[in-house]
């Protein structure tokens, strides 16, 4: 049977504007879906698709980059582009739940976060001290596993199989450990990743071909059939590649340069915003509002407020801690977004 070929007029080149857009859509779609959380609204949006496009995204940014580079010097690059900044703020957030909020975290909490790895070993510590802490072990375990199966990024075939059974035996674990934190932040998104390789590949070279192989069929039953059998789906993958194309070939063309610098500024400190926002818009946001203005109460337009003032103190704090980042040696370019 012939392959599957997919086209392009031409291959991308330089910097893809798009791309730094989607980013800021998708922690656009983060802090609303946490804003929402707040005010007890009903999640219609299902701004947590915004994760998925990280993931994916993420693919696309290394597929786009790939070189000859060791996985030793790459894995050393991309410690350098994540870790920085993801300490700086673990380490303002420890210090200031511990003298403001009175709490305390165990050494081996401590030890999990700092090596970024804590989401690995269960609920328990996944969010023990940031809810958005977990998206480090998700994005360093990516980085991981990329050394391994870039050499597969020529064979799109075996690719998939490798990301299916991948995602798939993550997931068995976590599903029958009842882990639900790792189960749906981690594992259900996984597929998306090696997604964006093969999309990334594809704005890279032009091209690609998916050959039509018993590689490709055991894949698609590794990660539509058997899951299917075991109760879940990996759907939200599917649904975050949809609100990609309908920005990038819907509202894109359509909004304003403006919108676009928007997107663009919040895309460039996604990773920042990511790690800081939650909980100057939820936890110091209500200490705030009862210690200063306790006769006001905690209704929706008040915490609406307060979440307004302390998403404006999250895009400083992201400001600074970039230019910060930049200063620093071997962090190259700053901190990078989530993807």
């Amino acid at each position: 049977m012939s392959p599957v070929r997919l086209e392009l007029r031409a291959p991308a080149t330089g910097r893809i504007g798009a791309l730094d857009e989607l980013k800021g859509v998708a922690i656009l779609l983060v802090v609303l879906y946490h804003a929402g959380g707040v005010l007890g609204m009903e999640d219609v949006m299902h701004g947590e698709l915004g994760v998925d496009m990280f993931v994916i995204l993420s693919g696309i940014g290394l597929a786009l980059s790939t070189s000859a580079e060791g996985a030793g010097p790459f894995l050393v690059r991309r410690f350098w582009r994540i870790y920085p900044a993801y300490w700086i703020v673990l380490t303002a957030f420890v210090a200031a739940d511990m003298a403001i909020r009175n709490l305390r975290f165990t050494a081996p909490d401590l030890l999990l976060h700092y090596i970024g790895l804590h989401a690995w070993f269960g609920d328990r510590y996944a969010m023990s001290i940031n809810d958005s802490f977990w998206f480090i072990t998700l994005i360093v375990t990516l980085y991981l596993l990329y050394p391994f199966v870039r050499r597969l990024i020529d064979r799109p075939d075996r690719l998939l199989l490798a990301g299916a059974a991948i995602s798939l035996a993550l997931s068995l674990v976590y599903l029958h450990w009842s882990q639900p934190v790792g189960f749906a932040h981690l594992s259900l998104r996984m597929p998306g990743f090696f997604i964006g390789l093969l999309a990334g590949r594809l704005l890279r070279d032009g091209h690609i071909e998916v050959p039509m192989t018993m590689a490709l069929g055991a894949a698609a039953l590794l990660v539509f059939y058997v899951p299917y059998t075991q109760g879940f789906l990996f759907s939200s993958v599917w649904i975050g590649c949809a609100v990609m194309a309908g920005y990038a070939f819907l509202l894109r063309p359509v909004v304003g340069a403006p919108v676009r610098g928007v997107l663009t500024y919040l895309g460039d400190r996604s990773l920042e915003i990511f790690l800081i926002h939650q909980p100057l818009i939820r936890e110091y946001n209500v200490l705030v509002l009862q210690r200063y203005f306790p006769h006001a109460g905690l209704g929706r337009w008040v915490l609406a407020a307060g979440m307004c003032f302390g998403f404006a103190v999250t895009l400083e704090l992201s400001t600074l801690l970039k230019r910060l980042l930049a200063r620093l040696p071997g962090t190259g370019r700053a901190a990078p977004s989530p993807g």
